[in-house]
């Protein structure tokens, strides 16, 4: 587990491109709060489950297999029913595992082993109210960027795979099903604005970023019936097995995208 995690901080950190000189001025680095209708207090978060081993503590290294370790990392139950979904979204992305999600042929696949490993995850997606908690986590996320410039590579890594899981969870249908006319709205507002912190933070993030955005959008553009058919087919494969993404594709979703909710 810990060369896994060492790998991919290693993968997200050198991904970015400290070569390239960022455009953007400082104001359209910041959300607005005015413009997304959010409080401008970042809401506090008391109940995020303390797992009770972590990797590299001599407890964790005394348990020798990873199903022994996984059993003593779900939650209990009594903790599970009363902990708030904004804690339970914060406790899914510190999960110890999380870095499971790449190492499947594909990253819906890797998502999908995270729920059958975690109950947490699982109880997650079954709450009512997890669409708003992950618009409002996504946000304040959008908000942090600025902090995450000051942190060393292994950091910048952590929070750029964060990034990376919080926005497949956005992309999964039981999110995309459930959002109404303004949350929709919001959400890929939120997309577009997250893209230009991508875009001018590239010693933060990598292109492998873009993919989750991505999803969302074929979902959404699919659904729609919006493609022609060549791209439709593969739109649809894309969706089936998202495992990359290429630049043409990533053009095409975006100007979809914005066509539909900037104008």
């Amino acid at each position: 587990m810990k060369n896994k995690l060492v790998i991919l901080i290693l993968l997200f950190a050198s991904f970015g491109c400290k070569n390239e000189v960022s455009i953007y001025q400082t104001e359209e680095q910041t959300l607005s709060t005015k413009e997304f209708n959010f409080s401008e207090s970042r809401p506090v978060i008391g109940d995020r489950y303390e797992f009770p081993i972590k990797p590299g503590s001599d407890e964790w290294k005394r348990i020798e297999t990873i199903a022994g370790r996984l059993d003593k990392l779900q939650i209990p139950d009594a903790v599970l029913a009363s902990i708030s979904t904004e804690g339970l979204l914060e406790t899914c992305l510190y999960f110890p595992f999380l870095v499971d999600i790449f190492f499947y042929t594909n990253y819906q696949r890797g998502f999908e082993a995270l729920v059958e490993e975690f109950n947490g995850f699982r109880e997650l997606l079954k709450r009512p109210d997890l669409t708003k908690v992950l618009i409002e986590k996504y946000y304040w996320t959008g908000q942090d960027v600025e902090n995450a410039k000051t942190m060393q590579s292994a950091g910048k890594g952590m929070f750029s795979f964060r990034h990376f899981v919080l926005e497949f969870l956005m992309a999964q249908d039981v999110v995309l099903n459930s959002l109404n006319e303004e949350q929709e709205k919001t959400l890929f507002l939120l997309t577009l604005e997250h893209k230009k912190l991508k875009t001018s933070n590239r010693d933060i993030f990598s292109g492998l970023n873009d993919l989750p955005t991505c999803l969302l959008y074929a979902k959404k553009m699919t659904n729609d019936n919006r493609a022609d058919g060549k791209m439709m087919l593969q739109l649809l494969n894309f969706i089936q097995v998202p495992a990359h993404i290429d630049r043409n594709m990533v053009d095409y979703l975006e100007n979809y995208v914005n066509n539909t909710f900037k104008n």
